[in-house]
């Protein structure tokens, strides 16, 4: 079974951003995108504008963004997508600004479209990853199976169930937008998938993590100011009281399982003095 998908029609997806202070490596995989003919949709937090809307203007399918301030990810993501649906695209697939991905990553997501069409109806989004090698999997290379929880960088949404379900849900700021948007899929009888042998994709590059040595393991951490913390928290309790309400057992374990691990590794991270807090 072939992974890929090269065709010379117009590609069936779009590609979605939300940017905060973007830089240069952003504008080259959005000209490569734009290169190979794929809509673009840029929704912009930044307080200085100018790189990104100067870049989506003079780039062939292009789409640009902004509230004029930081209106967060719930509402840029619900933008971004209710814009390319009513444009026409049939799914879109988000990525943060610091996710490197290249052509490969877009050929491998259009070869799972084509195999697997009834995704579009029975899922709201399968998030595409490198967890593991193709290679290593035989009966499946696109590595596809359902999960409970995911993370929106590399997630591919089907539109027509987004609408659906109400898009994603714009008072979350950034904390818990993903694992709200899970949890609001399930309820309304969507799964979500994954695929974790995605090629040419990488999460960790251009991440501010930082890689430190534990009892003989490597370990990537990231220190979170207060501020953050906090926010997490807050974001958190509210989606583990959402899915108490809409009684969904699974997921007030799992997001209540979530926030201890997060809780943990923050206090882990002070303890052993990594470098100064993420902004």
């Amino acid at each position: 079974m072939n992974a890929t998908l090269t065709t010379a029609t117009p590609p069936r997806f779009a590609l979605g951003f939300v940017t905060y202070n973007a830089g240069p490596s952003l504008v080259r995989r959005l000209e490569l995108a734009s290169a190979a003919g794929y809509a673009v949709y840029l929704f912009d937090n930044s307080p200085e504008r100018e790189l990104l809307r100067d870049t989506c203007r003079r780039l062939t399918g292009a789409r640009y963004f902004t509230c004029g301030m930081n209106a967060g990810l719930g509402v840029g993501i619900a933008s971004i997508c209710a814009n390319a649906y009513y444009d026409g695209s049939v799914a879109l697939i988000f990525f943060d600004q610091d996710t490197v991905f290249d052509l490969t990553t877009l050929d491998f997501v259009g070869g799972f479209l084509a195999v697997h069409p009834r995704a579009g109806i029975t899922h709201s989004s399968i998030v595409f990853n490198a967890k593991r090698s193709g290679a290593a999997i035989v009966d499946d290379p696109f590595g596809f199976h359902d999960v409970l929880l995911s993370i929106s960088s590399g997630s591919l949404f089907y539109l027509e169930n987004q609408r659906r379900i109400g898009w994603h849900n714009p008072t979350y700021f950034v904390d818990c937008v993903d694992y709200e948007f899970c949890l609001n899929s399930h309820n309304h009888g969507l799964l979500v998938g994954e695929c974790q042998t995605t090629p040419g994709f990488d999460h960790e590059t251009e991440q501010a993590d930082h890689t430190v040595s534990l009892l003989g393991h490597r370990l990537r951490l990231r220190r979170y100011p207060w501020s953050r913390i906090r926010d997490f928290l807050i974001a958190s309790t509210r989606l583990i009281g959402s899915s108490i309400l809409t009684r969904n057992g699974r997921f007030t374990y799992a997001i209540t399982r979530s926030l201890v691990g997060y809780i943990w590794w923050q206090f882990l991270v002070r303890l052993i003095r990594s470098p100064a807090p993420a902004r």
